[in-house]
């Protein structure tokens, strides 16, 4: 069996998207999982792509990123559709953001209490559905996912690198660390707890459709099937997934202090996520040796960033023109990657 030029730790948004991208490049590509492709912080999310989020203003450097990516997507959604046959929805076009001496709410969604929103166009869509679609294009594109293989080390050589899966060896020209909350520091999680109510047409806007209602505190993101994403704390947590009653009815008061007709709605599913932060709030990017490189620590914005992610990195690693300027996210800005 052939050796792949690139392998990739972590089969989540990301490194999938990272992995499509350079297999359209011609790049032979190996992704290697520590537990079930997809099952972390990209089954977890809300699914916002949230460009111009006023409620949780991206950093200054994140904006033309965020923008890119933002551009790309609808053509991220096609390439995924054409390569693995499924077509993923947007669940929403619009969403209302809390914003004092705005009274958009009045007309576009009655019921919704509050000082004042602002409305504007944004998609989101469900990131279960966008991976399990990606997963279908990433395997019909001959990319080889290797579940339940943690990466033990990965050891530089004359002309490339042994990467330690297990008990075996893989030997290729490029690693790549895609494993978001579980790369090494100064990558750590920041847990994420979320529910999720069955209240159909709650959240539904004449002529606009389903609505996502975004505040500081919380937010609400309707789904096609007549669900309501609730989200989320921000905790720091370590690993601990545990999900706490006081929690989840914390936010689900919060909700319907928003909106009353949630109040009652029966709940259908509560969890608990891990997103991959970083001390800046900011995105790894970028090479960490002679034939390694890092795309970790996106923090709140995985799903709004996967695409351009994907492009940045296939640049860097095919030694191509950047699109962007990653000066921002370069792992050697924090001592743990310092030469």
């Amino acid at each position: 069996m052939r050796s792949p030029d690139v392998v990739i730790a972590g089969a989540g948004l990301i490194g999938l998207s990272c992995a499509l991208e350079l297999r359209a490049a011609g790049v032979a590509v190996t992704v290697v999982e520590r537990g079930r492709a997809g099952q972390q912080a990209s089954w977890a999310a809300g699914g916002m792509i949230g460009v111009n989020d006023s409620t949780h203003p991206h950093p200054p450097e994140l904006m033309a990123m965020a923008e890119h990516s933002g551009n790309l997507y609808r053509d991220y959604l096609e390439i995924i559709a054409e390569r693995g046959g499924t077509r993923v929805p947007y669940e929403t076009e619009w969403v209302l953001e809390q914003a004092e001496g705005w009274r958009h709410h009045r007309t576009t969604l009655s019921a919704l209490a509050g000082p004042g929103y602002r409305r504007h166009a944004e998609p989101s869509l469900d990131p279960r559905k966008l991976f399990a679609a990606l997963r279908d294009a990433v395997t019909k594109s001959d990319i080889t996912i290797q579940e339940d293989a943690p990466v033990r080390g990965a050891f530089q050589r004359e002309g490339g690198i042994d990467v330690r899966v297990k008990d075996s060896v893989v030997s290729c020209g490029t690693f790549l660390d895609c494993t978001g909350a579980w790369s090494p520091p100064p990558v750590h999680p920041a847990k994420g707890q979320m529910l999720r109510l069955n209240a159909p047409g709650a959240m539904s806007a004449r002529g606009l459709g389903n609505i996502v209602v975004r505040t500081p505190d919380i937010y609400l993101i309707p789904r096609l099937n007549g669900t309501i994403v609730i989200g989320s704390t921000i905790e720091d947590a370590g690993f601990d997934r545990t999900v706490h009653d006081t929690d989840i009815q914390h936010l689900r008061a919060e909700a319907a202090a928003l909106l009353p007709a949630l109040g009652d709605a029966p709940e259908v599913e509560r969890w608990a996520g891990l997103r991959p932060d970083t001390p800046d709030h900011l995105p790894l990017m970028g090479r960490t040796g002679d034939h390694s490189f890092v795309a970790a620590g996106h923090f709140r914005n995985g799903i709004l960033l996967a695409p351009a992610t994907a492009q940045a990195m296939a640049e860097l690693i095919l030694n191509e023109p950047p699109v962007l300027d990653l000066q921002a996210f370069r792992p050697q800005r924090f001592s743990e990657y310092a030469a």
